[in-house]
């Protein structure tokens, strides 16, 4: 180690945190964080306060107090950088939280989600697509009286008489129930995960989130709620600079819970954020193992054909999302 070296790094500590080596690229919001955390630990070790960085004027600090500020510095950076590297403990005991990465992601879109708008009805345009089957593009609108949805310009299903349900927890809630649910992330995951405790809660909550975020007329503020809950749900893998069926560019999350369909393939949903409105591109899933075809049979003419086998990781099913939100009219 050099002489410079060894006296930038001249405080208890610094030989562990050399030794702790390199860490990840981080988020981005995460990053800020930090380094508004360490530009505060210096303005509380020089007591000043801090000013916009085009008035502050030039200070020539003694060598002894520079090594002050960089030791503080240091501490706060070190325990920074391990938030950042490391997931985020649960204080009861149970399941790790999500990490870091993805609870900045997630409250990050939270904040995106609130700014959203509101209507009276909602309106949902996709295309869909699997393994052996073509590319569909449909419209769905939603509102208090039920679902209608139109492809290649027929209606396809009538207003239902008792509305439509979303499942949330053991529940379904009609258009009503929806406005009435919790804002409150902890009230609110507790709706989600009724019924289950666990890993098996987790996985309820995040499919009942995702159901609502993707496929439900949810208010703004719920929609907010609905991602506050997932930055404290464990499971979630985050890479930035993924493009959707349409080459769209958003942030996938990953996660860890497979999920079986009646004919025994089992998957992993992916979803593909957009960062700048926290509204969902696009949901796939992928095959969690290789599938050898063997547990479909064609349904009397309903399905004309089964899936093909899959290796892991091929394509299991695809919705794009074009459009996803609230309008004033049906039609």
């Amino acid at each position: 180690m050099s002489a410079q070296r060894h006296e930038v790094l001249d405080f208890p500590g610094a030989a562990e945190l050399v030794a702790a080596g390199r860490t990840p690229e981080p988020d981005p919001a995460v990053l800020s964080a930090v380094l508004s955390a360490v530009r505060s630990a210096i303005d509380d070790e020089s007591g000043r306060v801090p000013a916009p960085a085009a008035s502050e004027p030039h200070v020539v600090i003694p060598l002894y107090r520079r090594r002050r500020f960089l030791a503080s510095a240091a501490a706060v950076a070190a325990v920074a950088a391990a938030a950042i590297a490391a997931p985020v403990v649960s204080v009861d005991g149970g399941e790790p939280a999500a990490g870091a990465q993805a609870a900045a992601f997630f409250n990050s879109m939270a904040e995106k989600a609130a700014a959203g708008a509101d209507g009276p009805y909602w309106k949902i345009t996709s295309t869909s697509s699997g393994p052996g089957t073509a590319t569909r593009k449909e419209t769905v609108y939603l509102s208090p009286h039920g679902l209608r949805a139109v492809e290649d310009g027929k209606t396809l299903s009538k207003p239902q008489p008792n509305g439509m349900r979303w499942l949330v927890g053991d529940e379904r809630l009609d258009w009503n129930g929806l406005k009435n649910l919790p804002t409150d992330p902890s009230a609110l995951r507790a709706r989600l995960a009724v019924g289950k405790d666990g890993a098996a809660a987790d996985e309820q909550v995040v499919t009942g989130a995702g159901g609502l975020l993707s496929f439900s007329p949810a208010r703004a503020e719920l929609r907010a709620a609905l991602y506050r809950v997932m930055a404290t749900t464990p499971g979630a893998g985050i890479r930035t600079g993924v493009s959707d069926a349409e080459g769209r560019t958003g942030t996938e999350v990953t996660w860890k819970y497979a999920e079986a369909d009646a004919a025994g393939i089992t998957s992993t949903p992916h979803w593909i954020i957009d960062p700048a409105t926290g509204g969902i591109l696009e949901e796939s899933h992928t095959a969690t193992e290789d599938y050898d075809g063997s547990g479909c049979a064609p349904s009397n003419g309903v399905d004309d054909e089964c899936t093909p086998s899959l290796s892991e990781g091929d394509l299991t099913s695809r919705q794009t999302f074009l459009f996803n939100g609230p309008v004033n009219n049906i039609g």
